[in-house]
């Protein structure tokens, strides 16, 4: 909804911390052009009304939301919007005026309107100048003068969907079309399976269209996009709902008026019930845009999805969401930031396929769809990244006695999977095909035999922090799974990094030198292949891979490395330019193995973990101050990066 229809301080309040969490108490009251006080006062008031759904604490001048209940979060500022339901909420002066203007087909005096809603005539003039720059995305507009008075200009169908998504619950409150017809079209819907929202939304169409005939104001044309539904089973629905509410409404709905109560059919939420949405069209070439979808985000982020794993309803939700698009039916998506910062990754994928979706359907998708595209991409990370694991072996190592021996399995195991096995040995029990037989190795002492695996180091008292590190670079390196659910937050990338992956970047030069510095610096390693740099500046060339936020991700195919990633990073205290006049301090270089041998797992949490990096200043901050590949490890422990995703 437009700000102009949500500036009533309390629900700004909410809506400010639901997106920050923590605000000063000061910069709080200048957002708002309020004294602290006045803040003080509103968050005390706030509480009470939030009851258990959720609280703000003020301390040391800053304050913190706390949600204990999201979706009793989300009746309270229902109860709230009602509360506010008089001519001191923009909602009411806004409907008192639409109302008295949409019902009027010639010029109405101003100070009859100032007189009836008991405002100044200049109060009312500034209210109408605001409205109008809400009015002016539908191609409405109130027009006039005060001595001639003011008139509603624009389209019937605009007008409608400004209603609709604006002021419909306070405009017919208590209309008489809505008492009379409301549980016929519950009972006429419930053959079809539609989910709750779609009915509710079907239902306002209809009365308005209604409510608009009997006012003679009925729709007479319609763009000719809208005629491509009569050949859809919403059509067909809206017919056989409508034949049967005529004996109650007692009036005639022509063509365009039954196209327009299709819309939120056409555009309906994806119902659960599979078998009814199978009644339902599929957009002739949704087929191609999933395929292009996958393959833009196989190109953009190197993550490859397999269509046979995106569920059925998935497709319908794109076909539907493109009707919404394309029919002007908006639907508004409460969780749409909560879920985007959840699940970053899934909110990066879910971005990509609205540009695709933009681009095949001349549309433009907003946050309130993307969210809900993002909440499909996440339970498609959550439900195939899971790979079931027989136990992880682990052979420990120790030239010290036997009780020495068992007190450092007991400090491992408290970091490992309670189903891992562990097995200990002497110095002089040992040999390469005894070791490869184990899927990690553990020793205090240096081993001088070469083995296929790679042989972590410990001491008999260790840092548990610092080796989880380590342990975690092999846990993905050799795609083994033996970590405990409690250290499942260690950093993957801290734990990539080595001392020469690690890079201060000279300030004096610009992002693209700088991360060619690093590749030729890779390449002398022959930790890349000669051609690495030739494709990241091809990938760079074809889109940026600044990621924003002071963060950039060059990442490209590495032939010299079978199998293995390397990722390297490039820090510096001040901001570098880049070629797009984004500005750089953190520059994550990726070397990935070809496709065929990729695991998709890693990637997934070396996106979640570099956006959480890119959308948090404080990481920035901290991780730039680095000066040595030692300080960069203690900066990532010390700020937990990976301990939430």
């Amino acid at each position: 909804m437009n700000n102009y229809f949500a500036e009533d301080r309390k629900f700004l309040i909410i809506k400010l911390l639901q997106q920050n969490n923590v605000i000063a108490l000061a910069e709080l009251a200048q957002k708002l052009n309020v004294s602290t006080r006045t803040i003080r006062n509103d968050i005390k008031l706030l509480n009470e009304l939030l009851e258990d759904a959720a609280f703000i604490e003020m301390e040391q001048g800053e304050c913190r939301f706390y949600i204990t209940d999201h979706y009793e979060l989300e009746e309270k500022k229902i109860s709230l919007e009602k509360m506010q339901r008089d001519f001191d909420s923009p909602q009411k002066r806004v409907a008192y005026i639409i109302k008295t203007l949409m019902t009027n087909d010639t010029h109405y005096s101003t100070e009859e309107l100032a007189y009836s809603m008991n405002l100044g005539r200049t109060t009312l003039s500034n209210e109408i100048k605001k409205l109008n720059k809400v009015l002016y995305n539908y191609g409405l507009s109130i027009e006039g003068t005060q001595s001639a008075g003011i008139r509603l200009k624009g389209k019937e169908f605009q007008l409608r969907l400004f209603i609709l998504e604006n002021i419909y619950d306070i405009l017919y409150e208590g209309c008489t079309i809505q008492e009379n017809i409301q549980d016929s079209i519950i009972t006429l819907l419930q053959n079809y399976g539609l989910e709750s929202t779609t009915e509710k939304n079907f239902f306002q169409y209809v009365v308005i269209s209604a409510d608009r005939i009997q006012s003679g104001h009925s729709l007479d044309t319609m763009d000719k996009k809208f005629y491509t539904l009569q050949q859809s089973n919403a059509w067909n629905i809206t017919q056989a709902v409508i034949k049967e509410l005529r004996p109650l409404l007692k009036q005639d709905f022509n063509i365009e008026e039954k196209l327009f109560m299709t819309i939120p059919l056409a555009g309906m939420r994806t119902p659960t019930d599979l078998e009814n949405i199978s009644k339902m069209e599929l957009k002739q070439n949704i087929e191609e845009v999933i395929e292009e979808i996958i393959e833009r985000i196989g190109y953009e982020l190197e993550l490859y999805l397999k269509k046979e794993n995106l569920q059925q309803d998935f497709y319908y939700h794109i076909s539907f969401m493109v009707n919404r698009l394309q029919f002007g039916y908006m639907l508004k998506n409460p969780l749409a930031e909560e879920i985007t910062k959840k699940y970053p990754l899934a909110y990066k994928m879910a971005k990509i396929a609205a540009k695709v979706v933009e681009q095949y359907y001349d549309v433009t998708v907003p946050e309130d769809e993307i969210g809900y595209i993002t909440a499909y991409f996440g339970v498609y990370i959550l439900e195939y990244s899971i790979v079931q694991q027989k136990p992880c072996r682990i052979a420990l190592i120790c030239s010290t006695g036997r009780g020495t021996a068992r007190l450092i399995a007991s400090q491992l195991k408290k970091l490992l999977d309670h189903n891992a096995e562990m097995d200990l040995y002497s110095e002089k029990q040992i040999s390469v095909e005894l070791l490869d037989s184990y899927d990690i190795v553990f020793s205090t002492i240096k081993i001088p035999l070469q083995t296929k695996k790679q042989i972590i180091r410990i001491k008999d008292i260790f840092d548990e922090k610092e080796l989880l590190l380590h342990i975690q670079k092999v846990k993905y390196l050799e795609k083994v799974d033996f970590l405990g659910e409690e250290t499942s937050g260690v950093s993957l990338i801290a734990a990539l990094l080595e001392e020469n992956t690690f890079f201060l970047l000279d300030e004096k030069k610009g992002y693209l030198d700088n991360t060619k510095m690093m590749i030729e610096h890779l390449t002398k390693q022959e930790l890349v292949d000669k051609q690495f740099e030739q494709r990241i500046l091809e990938r760079e060339q074809n889109s940026t891979m600044v990621f924003g936020h002071n963060v950039a991700f060059p990442h490209a195919i590495n032939e010299q490395r079978e199998g293995k990633l390397v990722l390297a990073l490039g820090v510096c205290a001040k901001n570098l330019p880049s070629e797009n006049g984004e500005e750089v301090k953190l520059i994550f270089l990726l070397a990935l193995p070809e496709q065929k041998e990729l695991d998709d797992s890693v990637l997934v949490r070396i996106y979640d973990e570099l956006i959480s990096i890119a959308q948090n200043e404080e990481y920035i901050a901290e991780i730039t101050k680095a000066e040595s590949y030692k300080q960069l490890v203690r900066c990532f422990i010390k700020l937990g990066i990976g301990n939430l995703l």
